[in-house]
């Protein structure tokens, strides 16, 4: 998919993540998929990007509590149901440090970590390691187009050429997954978000 613009009799109507898009990477960028859960068959158009260096870039990862978590309780309730987390790999709980996520499903994520009350609502994100909260990746562009990570036969596909945008304004609530305060402060002097 790309970024359709249709005329109307009041001006031109873009695509609801891209309020205004002023600049993008001249020829794209190649966005990793070797860090995604089986079930993943695509990346959606406003996800977050980092810069890996290399030419390759890497999709940041982020979930949502549904629920609020709660003292010594490892199983949270999490959206959206598509998201690209693996076990194995850290997550910062705000209220706590970064733990090892143990098990995962659709709606629900079990990390082994003792942490404090946790407000729902509240964005975690892939941290760098355990009982730290630094994030993996910092934000330095956002996804353009909607991208194919698996084949037909669901064969995850080679290193994928998309869109990237560095330097406009995205309407936050059509984004795909969540942005943390941290992620839009790296995008803070390119990347409006209203």
């Amino acid at each position: 998919m790309s970024l359709q613009v249709t005329k109307t009799d009041e001006g031109a109507v873009y695509d609801p993540v891209f309020l205004k898009i002023l600049e993008d990477i001249p020829g794209g960028v190649t966005v990793k998929t070797d860090r995604f859960p089986t079930n993943t068959k695509e990346i959606k158009k406003g996800a977050l990007l980092n810069d890996g260096g290399s030419g390759l870039y890497n999709v940041i990862k982020t979930v949502r509590l549904t629920a609020p978590g709660v003292t010594n309780t490892t199983i949270l309730a999490i959206e959206p149901t598509d998201h690209l987390f693996k076990v194995g790999e850290n997550i910062f709980l705000q209220g706590a440090t970064a733990g090892t996520i143990a098990r995962l499903s659709a709606t629900a994520i079990a990390v082994e970590v003792v942490h404090n009350a946790i407000a729902s609502g509240a964005v975690l994100y892939e941290a760098a390691a355990v009982d730290t909260a630094t994030a993996l990746y910092a934000a330095s562009c956002i996804l353009r187009d909607t991208i194919e990570v698996r084949d037909d036969e669901g064969n995850l596909l080679d290193n994928l050429f998309a869109g990237a945008v560095v330097r406009g304004t995205v309407d936050e609530s059509e984004l795909p997954y969540f942005v943390t305060t941290q992620h839009k402060t790296d995008l803070t002097d390119r990347i409006r978000f209203a």
